[in-house]
């Protein structure tokens, strides 16, 4: 795969520092559930690490990489020798009575005794061209006894006899193209599916990041409103004491009770926005929710510009939407080819050979050599009628289906270009909020400490200085709304461009070795064709 373009190099950091972390060595195994302390502190980093170590979602793809693997062995085994042993016994006895007519002859009851034994083995070997050679070794042994009225007798049969055969089609089912289809089409979805497991994780993980995110964005709420709530309270008391003092009227301390109520209203919701977001955390993670969890990271940023057309070619050697798309292309010629091919007629090259000893007993025994080889036609013509349709059916329907897999990649271009631009164009305009926002708020805090200092001078009213109060509030709040929409704008872009588990140095492994001998036990190698 490519190497990151010079400006990813900055996502490495995307505001959290981000400690080597592999996904899951392949020896690794998952233990059973741990206990957590009540109180868990915890980095981002850390919250991924965590996710990637116990999670069900990214068990499941494992254990579905294991069916896929197999699957893929046996479709790269496709010109490997098959061996069929085939062992027989049998062991009968048959009986029959005839009744004759009162001037025939006496009734007869013949009675048959047969034991036998064979063993049948044989190896067959496709060859790329379509050809196919088999080899098959008989041995069998047989033994009758025959009780009759006034007579009995004994017979003994045995063949041990070997074979080779042949047959290579010239035209239908024959040539490279069509025999090798099938693993070109195995290794096409192989790539499929690592990409579909890549993207699980991926998935797993951008969601913890945005879960933990939204968490500490929510405690970061909280410290917010506390501070305002004190603020009220504090307000609060000095609007008593200047009524006292006879500097302010008596009825603006409605104005500070009703403030202090807002506050503490506000405070109380965001406080259950705060648990609803540790609880979705909470449940990212697979944790019980007895434990509370406690978000380290501080609430940073730094300036990160990406490139559309570097992000575009990065993002079309890896969105697994546009690649799969352009497998579904590969795929239809392959199929508008295979239906080419059984057009053709059926002209075969076969040949055999057999050789040969039948022992027989009381008999005499022999030996039996015989070949053949020859060519075999068959010309198909369906004039009219079903047969017509069953013929012109699967070419039609390849050929159609190769133009609509042709728009299919031209939208899924498109579409991925479309949104590479929107992402970047996003992360540009959320990069100008969060300048402007704290602009916003450093300026709303030097005008508040002016406005708190003329308070207490009694030089401005109290409505004025609780607007000042809010106002303070609500900047600080859109502040570090705007760190978190630009940083999850960040994450988004990055998943858009599958570079994820890059950014966070996450090894990517396409299969788990301990489930793999779990379930298959001494016949991993199964997997390894």
């Amino acid at each position: 795969m490519k190497q990151h373009l010079p400006w990813m190099a900055g996502l490495l950091a995307l505001c959290i520092a981000s400690l080597p972390l592999p996904l899951l060595s392949q020896d690794a195994s998952f233990a059973p559930e741990p206990e957590f302390p009540p109180t868990l502190e915890l980095s981002l980093t850390e919250a991924i690490h965590l996710a990637l170590r116990q999670n069900r979602t990214i068990e499941s793809a494992y254990l579905s990489r294991i069916l896929e693997k197999f699957q893929l062995a046996q479709n790269l085994g496709r010109f490997s020798p098959h061996i069929d042993i085939s062992p027989t016994a049998t062991a009968r006895t048959q009986g029959s009575t005839t009744d004759y007519a009162s001037d025939g002859p006496e009734t007869l009851r013949p009675q048959t005794d047969m034991a036998g034994f064979s063993l049948l083995s044989s190896l067959t070997q496709k060859i790329p061209t379509g050809g196919e050679i088999i080899f098959a070794w008989e041995n069998g042994f047989e033994s009758r006894y025959l009780h009759e009225t006034g007579a009995s007798g004994e017979q003994q049969s045995g063949l041990s006899q070997w074979s080779i055969g042949f047959r290579q089609p010239l035209l239908k089912d024959g040539g490279l193209a069509y025999n090798l289809a099938p693993i070109r089409r195995a290794a096409m979805q192989e790539e499929n599916n690592i990409r579909s497991l890549r993207d699980t994780l991926i998935s797993t993980v951008s969601g913890v990041i945005q879960d933990y995110r939204t968490l500490l964005s929510l405690y970061q709420d909280m410290e917010v409103q506390e501070d305002a709530l004190a603020k009220a309270r504090e307000q609060l008391e000095v609007t008593r004491i200047m009524i006292e003092t006879g500097r302010r009227a008596a009825n603006e301390i409605l104005q500070s009770e009703a403030n202090l109520a807002r506050q503490e209203l506000a405070f109380e919701e965001a406080r259950a926005q705060m648990d609803d977001a540790h609880l979705a955390l909470l449940q990212r993670l697979e944790i019980s929710g007895d434990t509370t969890l406690i978000p380290t990271e501080k609430i940073t940023y730094k300036p990160i510009q990406p490139v559309f057309e570097e992000c575009l070619a990065l993002a079309l050697d890896r969105d697994n939407a546009y690649l799969s798309a352009l497998t579904s292309l590969e795929l239809s010629k392959i199929s508008v080819s295979d239906a080419e091919n059984q057009r053709l007629w059926n002209l075969d090259l076969e040949g055999a050979y057999k050789d040969g000893w039948h022992h027989l007993r009381p008999a005499p025994s022999y030996r039996q050599e015989d070949w053949w080889v020859g060519l075999s036609l068959k010309i198909p013509l369906p004039l009219y009628g079903d047969a017509k349709y069953n013929r012109e059916m699967p070419l039609l329907s390849a050929r159609i289906q190769l133009r609509k897999a042709q728009m299919q990649l031209l939208t899924a271009r498109e579409s991925l270009e479309n949104n590479i631009r929107n992402a970047v164009r996003q992360v540009a305009s959320s990069l100008k909020r969060v300048e402007l926002a704290t602009k916003t708020r450093q300026f709303s805090e030097e005008n508040f400490l002016v406005s708190e200092l003329q308070f207490k001078l009694g030089r401005i009213s109290n409505a004025d200085f609780i607007r000042e109060q809010d106002k303070l509030r609500d900047d600080r709040l859109a502040e570090i709304r705007a760190i978190m929409t630009y940083q999850n704008t960040l994450t988004r872009l990055d998943a858009m461009l599958a570079t994820t588990l890059d950014t966070w140095n996450i090894a990517f492994i396409t299969e788990r070795a301990d489930l793999e001998t779990e379930y298959l036990g001494n016949n991993t190698w199964m997997l390894n064709r």
